[in-house]
């Protein structure tokens, strides 16, 4: 089966099957892998999952590519951007929107908001049933239910 989705859902619906814990260690998604799933249905997810993981490398290694175009050296030998920085006007200092995070905002945008068509194992109700169960929100997954 095949769904168009944004680059954006895309990397949400990563999420949503292999789950995704912050730096912090703080737990946002579960996974949807970890259900009670047919094992047919655990095998094509984890082949679909592996496609989702490349899309994942490749738009962070663009965005690594924006922050490095936009972002300014750090002593450390890190590239940041930061979305504010500081101006001096006379004797006075002040705190103004960053033009470059702007651009790399904008260009990171469109990125995101690109759509393409997703090929995707079949996924019905019943494969749902324990979802449940469970703290999740699969908004992108539960568009890819078979209908009917």
């Amino acid at each position: 089966m095949t769904t168009k989705l944004t680059i954006d859902e895309i990397l949400q619906l990563d999420a949503e099957i292999n789950g995704f814990t912050t730096p912090q260690g703080d737990v946002i998604y579960e996974g949807f892998n970890k259900q009670p799933l047919s094992i047919l249905l655990k095998y094509e997810l984890s082949e679909f999952s592996k496609r989702l993981k490349e899309e994942r490398e490749t738009v962070e290694s663009l965005r690594n590519e924006l922050i490095t175009k936009y972002g300014d050296p750090q002593e450390d030998g890190s590239i940041q951007i930061t979305p504010t920085i500081e101006q001096t006007k006379g004797k006075k200092t002040e705190t103004v929107k960053n033009p470059k995070y702007i651009e790399f905002i904008e260009e990171y945008g469109k990125l995101l908001n690109k759509q393409i068509e997703v090929e995707h194992p079949e996924i019905t109700k019943e494969d749902l049933k324990d979802a449940g169960k469970t703290k999740d929100q699969y908004n992108i997954l539960f568009r890819l239910i078979q209908k009917g």
